[in-house]
């Protein structure tokens, strides 16, 4: 099992932590991971406690004491640093069937472990702010994690109003910032290689007002920092990629949670999209029989 990250590590721990102990965590988890790397009396100070509660903190995450943190904390930032190329490795010789069961397993671990590490308040917050109606939802992404707000935007289109994905044209992005206010909902996918356009877009909505919410790798996207939920999944891989797999395995249980939460109307929305789809490819049909018949 792949060890946790320190932010993995805080998060899980944040229901039980004391008001003193929150501080701290708030402080390491919107800079992070820069910001245990400093000394107890700098994170004390910045955080506004003393620094024997810094002591008790780290201790209460497991650690021997706040150097075994940072060193923890300096091998995530290798780790996110890493190019794909560091993952290469020697070809295997093995069967490609031999190959893809290991794949799997590997997947499904991912999978796991991604589900497990939601926080429930956290998704609370998530699906209640998705099932707003009032509010406009905006899903943005990079240059590989778009497929995932392209996904859960065609989808929740589907079973809501108010549902537009940022494309990745700055002009497309600088037109929709222009009725971005205290009603909007970003939904930003980011992952370690992070999305210098996500991350700044992040920042921008989020001083226009918006409320953001962040899908992210453990290791946790500098857009945390200005998000007001964060939802994190796996993404280790054997493979010379990280994988999505779990983050899709996540935005399909969202949406099913999305569409039992909103009921009737969801429902009264699909049944309406399956008869303009009716329509439409009726419409297609009757297009190319008129053509067909000129020829």
């Amino acid at each position: 099992m792949t060890q946790s990250t320190v932010a993995e590590v805080i998060r899980a721990q944040v229901d039980s932590l004391t008001k003193s102990e929150r501080k701290i965590a708030k402080l390491l988890l919107e800079d992070y991971p820069v910001s245990g790397l400093a000394g107890i009396p700098t994170i004390a100070e910045a955080a506004g406690v003393s620094a024997p509660t810094i002591v008790r903190f780290v201790t209460k995450l497991g650690f021997k004491n706040i150097a075994e943190m940072r060193e923890q904390l300096q091998n995530e930032i290798s780790t996110r640093l890493a190019s794909p190329l560091e993952r290469l490795g020697p070809i295997e010789d093995h069967a490609p069937i031999t190959l893809l069961g290991s794949s799997e397993a590997e997947l499904l671990d991912a999978v796991t472990r991604s589900f497990v590490s939601v926080n429930p308040n956290e998704l609370e917050q998530f699906l209640q702010y998705l099932c707003d109606l009032d509010r406009e939802i905006i899903p943005i992404g990079g240059r590989i994690s778009h497929v995932l707000a392209q996904h859960l935007s065609w989808s929740l289109q589907v079973l809501r109003p108010k549902v537009r994905v940022a494309r990745s044209s700055p002009g497309e992005r600088i037109n929709l910032l222009l009725d971005v206010d205290d009603r909007s909902v970003v939904v930003a996918f980011d992952y370690r290689r992070y999305s210098p356009d996500t991350i700044r877009f992040v920042e921008v909505a989020k001083a226009e007002g918006a409320t953001v919410l962040l899908v992210t790798d453990p290791y946790l996207s500098p857009a945390a920092k200005n998000a007001d939920v964060v939802l994190t999944s796996a993404i280790s891989s054997s493979g010379v990629f990280d994988a999505l797999t779990p983050s899709f395995a996540l935005v399909e249980a969202l949406l099913s949670l999305i569409a039992k939460r909103l009921g009737g109307p969801a429902t009264d929305r699909v049944a309406k999209y399956e008869k303009l789809t009716v329509r439409i490819l009726e419409n297609d049909r009757n297009i190319i029989g008129s053509y067909r018949g000129q020829g």
